[in-house]
């Protein structure tokens, strides 16, 4: 009881202040909203990276209180007290002295990851095919690699130092929640309380992340595996709604089993181990370290009532949001397949045949990448350079297309086609969404497609990831927009709301960061919901039960199945 009370309540308090921290450092970095690439940015910046060091410590704080409950819990045990009320308001009572010492390691945490960030950017050069985060780092290098370098310098001897002693300091946090000491002799007790079994230390820990692991792992296995089965069976029938009302129920419960398993193991060794030692090495007597035990929680009635509250809100919510989910699963809806890059993995990607075969396998739309060359050309390519593609360095946006069409000769392959062609041959049998494309600043593509778009009458899409792009593209084909021409935003990644996202016909978002109520939320403004890249069936299965209108696969072959 008490660990739920604490776990809500802390729920409660950091999901407000989170959004509250994000937005505040969102509007310093000069923006009220930020997606892909954007987000890369802002997480690779001072500010993004203060962000990052808010969620690491309040995720190591929240893990460290409810550990902390379960060392009250078990105090209170071997003193014949077993009262909630207590347990929490001594949690209360000792949270700064408990938030001093989780801070201070968290923070050392957060510097190490910084330093192995920077380190990782040379060593393995940090390649993403979509983003080419080369690029993107290439550009911020003046500010935001040198402010952390700077800044990794500068808390250096910091990291190596709660690096060195974390193990020796292991104890430190049981320690704070019975004794009455300054912080820094609270170091020192930890310390010489645990310099005895240091090794014993470190290979628990490593036993501890093995296991939680190897559990995590097979519960999300066993979920997944499931969960196509439930959802065929459950989703057809009104009647059934109960049933599924019942195992989000006992999905969460087991969720919540297991965290407290995972803390009360963790926790249980902790304390035990602290006993053990202080009785061991006589440092702290039995009267000091259960002295503050003893104390009691004054209006008691007034505190638990307000905690009861907090439960039943939060139960009350988390109910409403079953209910909204299970009625828009059952809601019927037929999703259609788009082909990736113009035909999946059956033919190099952006290539003509890989458009005659989605034709043939009867596909809706074919998604194909653009970029205009140096002389005007809108070419069907993806990458910033054609190394992946053809083994050369040439870079496109400062190449003539006839130089891209040599060097593919050079390598026997065919080239890329040109967006033209692919229109007046295909645009009657298959609607093609086309994502613009730049490595740099220029809205020259904007410019050429729209004089090129204005002539074409059939169905097409016009998506980016590029928000500033697609919005000079849109701002620049204004009231000649032919009737059959729609406009995506694609989402990799979003924290709040892009400027852009209203003022399109449909959403292509990343199944990682989409959720059943994101497609609603979406779906009831009256517009699509394209997900993307889904190359498994059951993720394919998964998501057009969820609701959502368009799946874009690399796998074709499952569309005529």
């Amino acid at each position: 009881m008490s660990f739920l009370l604490v776990r809500s309540a802390l729920f409660t308090l950091f999901v407000p202040l989170d959004l509250w921290v994000t937005s505040k450092l969102m509007s310093f970095y000069g923006v009220s909203a930020i997606a892909n690439q954007e987000l890369l940015s802002f997480f690779l910046s001072p500010v993004g990276f203060l962000l990052s060091l808010w969620f690491v410590s309040q995720l190591s704080f929240a893990f460290f209180v409810e550990q902390s409950t379960i060392s009250i819990m078990l105090a209170q045990h071997d003193l014949g007290k077993r009262s909630v009320v207590d347990t929490l308001g001594l949690i209360l009572q000792r949270s700064w002295r408990v938030a001093k010492v989780v801070l201070a390691q968290s923070f050392g945490v957060s510097l190490l990851l910084a330093a192995l960030v920077w380190c990782g950017r040379w060593i393995y050069g940090l390649m993403l095919n979509d983003w080419d985060i080369n690029y993107y780092l290439s550009n911020q290098m003046s500010t935001i690699w040198l402010a952390v370098l700077l800044l990794f310098l500068i808390t250096l001897p910091a990291v190596l130092v709660v690096v060195r002693y974390w193990a020796n300091w292991w104890l430190a946090l049981p320690l704070s929640l019975f004794q009455n000491c300054s912080q820094w002799e609270l170091f020192k007790q930890a310390r010489r309380l645990s310099s005895n079994i240091y090794a014993h230390i470190v290979i628990g820990h490593f036993a501890w992340l093995f296991v939680r692991v190897a559990v995590a792992a097979t519960f999300a296995w066993s979920f997944l595996f499931l969960l196509g089965p439930i959802l065929n069976w459950a989703t057809y029938d009104p009647d059934r709604y109960l049933w599924i009302l019942f195992a989000s129920v006992l999905l969460v419960i087991v969720t919540f089993l297991l965290s407290f398993f995972d803390r009360f193991i963790y926790g249980s060794c902790q304390y035990y181990v602290l006993r053990l030692q202080t009785k061991r090495m006589k440092l702290v007597n039995e009267q000091e370290r259960t002295l503050g035990l003893q104390q009691t929680t004054r209006n008691r009635k007034i505190f638990l009532s307000l905690t009861l509250i907090l439960i039943g809100f939060t139960i009350f919510n988390g109910l409403a949001d079953v209910r909204d989910f299970v009625r828009h699963l059952q809601t019927n809806t037929s999703g259609y397949v788009v082909a990736h890059r113009a035909g999946g993995f059956a033919h190099v990607e952006n290539s003509e045949a890989g458009v005659k075969y989605s034709i043939s396998h009867g596909v809706q739309s074919a998604e194909i990448d653009v970029q205009v060359t140096k002389d005007g050309q809108i070419i069907v390519f993806h990458d910033r350079d054609l190394g992946r593609m053809a083994g050369s360095p040439i870079v496109v946006e400062n190449s003539n297309y006839t130089d891209i069409v040599k060097a593919y000769q050079n390598a026997s392959l065919t080239p890329p086609p040109l967006l033209v062609d692919l229109l007046d041959k295909y645009a009657n049998d298959i609607e093609f969404n086309i994502e613009l494309k730049r490595y740099n600043s220029s809205t020259r593509l904007a410019e050429v497609l729209t004089a090129l778009l204005v002539n074409y009458d059939q169905a097409m899409v016009v998506s980016s990831l590029d928000a500033d792009l697609l919005r000079a593209f849109i701002d620049l084909m204004g009231d000649e927009k032919p009737s059959e021409l729609r406009y995506a935003l694609i989402y990799a990644a979003s924290v709040g709301e892009s400027a852009l996202e209203r003022d399109v016909d449909m959403l292509m978002v990343s199944d990682q960061w989409l959720t059943a109520w994101r497609i609603i939320e979406i779906q009831q403004r009256e517009q699509e919901v394209l997900v993307w890249t889904i190359n498994n069936r059951p993720a394919m299965e998964r998501l057009l039960l969820l609701g959502a209108d368009g799946i874009i696969t690399d796998e074709l072959k499952w569309r005529t199945k």
